[in-house]
C-alpha cells in the first residue's frame, strides 16, 4: 500500500471523533492555551530571521505591543528554524530588568536562563566565562559556526547589557562562531536605540538594532481569515499526534464533517473586534493574538454542544466570545490610562 494512503491517514470517522473529544478534551493544547497559529505576521517573523541566519547578520529586532503573541512567536520560529536549521544550536534568554545594571547580574541572568547548575557563584569575570563556554561548546557539539539568541523583553536591557553582549559576540566570533541575537521587546527599544544615537554607540546600533521591525497583530480580516484556516488544517496543527484531526474538527466533528470550517466565521469574527475597537476608540487598528485566540477559544468551547451538523452560529455569539476574551476591559483600560 502507497504510504500516503496508509490507514493512519484516512479520515477518522465521526463516532471516533466523538469519542475522541470525550477522551481527550481537557488535555486539547486549546484547552491549556497553547495553541500557536502561523499568522502572517509570524511568518513575516521568521524569514526575516531566515535571512538573518543565511547572512550571518549579528542581529534583529522586532516589537510589539503588549499581547500581540511575540512570545508564542519565538516558540513556534524556533520551531520553525529546528527543521531548516537543525544544527544551528537555539538559545533563549528573557532580558531581565535591574535597577543598576552589572555585568555580574547580566551574566547571572544568562546562566539562569540557560540552565547552568551554578548561576550564582563565582565573579563577574567567571561567570561570563561559564556563559561564553556553554555557547561554544552548544557550537562545537553541533558542528556549528553560528548560534541563534532569542532575547524576549528585549526592552529590560540597557545600553551596557548591549556592550557586554557584544564582546560576547567578539569573543565566539574569534572562535569562527557567529552569535545571531533576535530581540523581542516593547516600544521603549525605540528609546534605547535614539539614545544610544545620541552617545554615539553606532557599534550597538549596528551589531544589534541597525532595523526595528515591526511584529504585527491581526491587521485586518485577510489576516483573521489566514489564521482561523490553521485551525482548520491538520498539516498546521493536528491532536493527538498523527490523528488527522484539526482544531475545528476536534471540537465540532458534527459540524466539520458535513462541510463547516471555523475560517468562514473571519468577517463575524473581525465584525465583533471592529465593533468593540469602533465603540470604544472611534478607529480601527491591531489586535493582538492573546484576545484573538481567546475568542476563538471561547467560540469553540462554548459551542461543543450545539455541535451538528446543520450548526450555524448566532448573530451575536462572536460578539460574547470577543467579549469573553477580555478585548473591550482591556481596551478600557488603556483609555482611562491616556
Amino acid at each position: 500500500m502507497d504510504a500516503r494512503s496508509s490507514p493512519a491517514d484516512q479520515p477518522m470517522a465521526l463516532t471516533e471523533l466523538l469519542q475522541l473529544r470525550d477522551e481527550k478534551l481537557n488535555t486539547h493544547p486549546l484547552i491549556k492555551d497553547q495553541v500557536i497559529a502561523p499568522t502572517p505576521a509570524i511568518k513575516e517573523a521568521f524569514e526575516i530571521v531566515e535571512d538573518a541566519l543565511l547572512h550571518y547578520e549579528s542581529g534583529v529586532c522586532f516589537i510589539a505591543e503588549s499581547r500581540f503573541g511575540k512570545t508564542f512567536a519565538i516558540n513556534l520560529i524556533e520551531a520553525t528554524v529546528t527543521q531548516h536549521f537543525a544544527d544551528v544550536p537555539r538559545l533563549r534568554v528573557n532580558a531581565k530588568e535591574h535597577d543598576h545594571p552589572t555585568e555580574r547580574g547580566l551574566y547571572t541572568d544568562l546562566l539562569l536562563d540557560l540552565g547552568h547548575g551554578s548561576p550564582n557563584t563565582g565573579t563577574a569575570i567567571a561567570r561570563r566565562i561559564r556563559v561564553y563556554s556553554l555557547m561554544l561548546t552548544a557550537a562545537q557539539a553541533n558542528a556549528s559556526d553560528r548560534i541563534l539568541l532569542f532575547v524576549d523583553e528585549a526592552q529590560n536591557w540597557k545600553e551596557a547589557d548591549f556592550t557586554h553582549m557584544r564582546d560576547l559576540s567578539n569573543d565566539l566570533t574569534r572562535q569562527g562562531i557567529s552569535l545571531v541575537v533576535v530581540l523581542f521587546g516593547h516600544h521603549q527599544l525605540n528609546t534605547l536605540r535614539t539614545d544610544l544615537r545620541t552617545a554615539k554607540r553606532t557599534d550597538l546600533i549596528g551589531r544589534f538594532l541597525l532595523t526595528l521591525y515591526a511584529f504585527h497583530g491581526i491587521r485586518s480580516e485577510q489576516d483573521l481569515l489566514a489564521t482561523l484556516q490553521c485551525y482548520d488544517d491538520p498539516d498546521i496543527f493536528e491532536f493527538p499526534s498523527h490523528s488527522r484531526v484539526c482544531i475545528s474538527s476536534f471540537f465540532m466533528p458534527r459540524a466539520y464533517d458535513a462541510g463547516w470550517r471555523i475560517q468562514r466565521e473571519a468577517r463575524a469574527c473581525w465584525d465583533a473586534f471592529a465593533t468593540f475597537r469602533n465603540h470604544r476608540t472611534g478607529q480601527s487598528g491591531e489586535i493582538g493574538m492573546k484576545w484573538v485566540g481567546g475568542a476563538i477559544r471561547d467560540f469553540l468551547c462554548t459551542h461543543m454542544d450545539e455541535d451538528r451538523r446543520d450548526f450555524q452560529a448566532s448573530r451575536d455569539a462572536w460578539i460574547q466570545a470577543v467579549q469573553r476574551s477580555g478585548f473591550e476591559a482591556t481596551l478600557a483600560q488603556d483609555l482611562a490610562g491616556l
